[in-house]
């Protein structure tokens, strides 16, 4: 019997002993979320320029807008634009009707060609529009600027830092006013980002096709300066 009350005695000390660290105190730590939001400048601009031409057979329609989509498209690629990129939006032909005495009545087909035009260079897509204007071109869709991918990534770097800062001195705040010292990084979480997306800008089709549009006359486009917002939560040990 007495074997039994041993054994029991070990066994109780030994549970105990296994529980002390679920029995501890509570971590002491201070959690804060630190905030930075950047304007930073877009370093890309982008319009679709589209050759729309309508005739009375599908071939005739094809060819015009052909004509004027690889003009401009040849005069572009001659132009000192630096990091230009062209790429096809659209290639579309269909056939026009009207409704005219109870039926429909074709009224020839239309050939639409789109040209999407990416530069670094913000302020020439003015020559580009002109550019078009000269190649008979008179529909202007999409016009906009953004971030590019890479610059994305240094501002959200930039930020990121911004937040962290921001963080510690929150928590610093928190501890010397309650007097007790700030210590360790225990944990560091990203939130999601509020990232800039492409800033569109009013652009209405080109009324100066038909009047030849001077090259020195060509808008100069500004691009408008974008947010970026990230937050990120830290918690931080307290020492006494």
């Amino acid at each position: 019997m007495n074997n039994l009350l041993a054994i029991g005695f070990v066994g109780t000390v030994l549970l105990y002993s296994s529980l002390q660290p679920a029995l501890a105190a509570p971590e002491r730590k201070v959690s804060v979320a630190g905030e930075c939001t950047l304007e930073v400048e877009p370093d890309r601009g982008s319009v679709v320029l589209v050759a729309e031409n309508t005739a009375s057979d599908a071939k005739s329609a094809i060819r015009k807008a052909t004509e004027q989509h690889e003009k401009l498209r040849s005069e572009l690629k001659r132009s000192k634009l630096k990091g230009l990129e062209l790429s096809t939006s659209e290639y579309n032909v269909h056939e026009q009707f009207q409704w005219e005495n109870n039926r429909q009545v074709s009224k020839g087909y239309t050939c639409r060609i789109g040209l999407k035009v990416v530069t670094p260079e913000i302020p020439a897509l003015g020559e580009v529009l002109a550019m078009a204007g000269d190649a008979g071109i008179r529909n202007t869709q999409g016009l906009q600027t953004y971030l590019s991918e890479q610059k994305m990534l240094e501002e959200k770097k930039k930020c990121l830092e911004g937040a962290a800062k921001n963080a510690r001195e929150k928590a610093e705040h928190l501890v010397k006013t309650l007097g007790a010292r700030l210590g360790a990084v225990l944990q560091i979480q990203e939130r999601g980002a509020a990232m800039p997306g492409p800033m569109p800008m009013v652009a209405e089709s080109m009324a100066f096709a038909d009047k030849g549009m001077a090259r020195g006359a060509a808008p100069t486009i500004e691009g408008a300066r974008q947010t970026l917002r990230l937050e990120v939560d830290i918690s931080f040990a307290i020492e006494p």
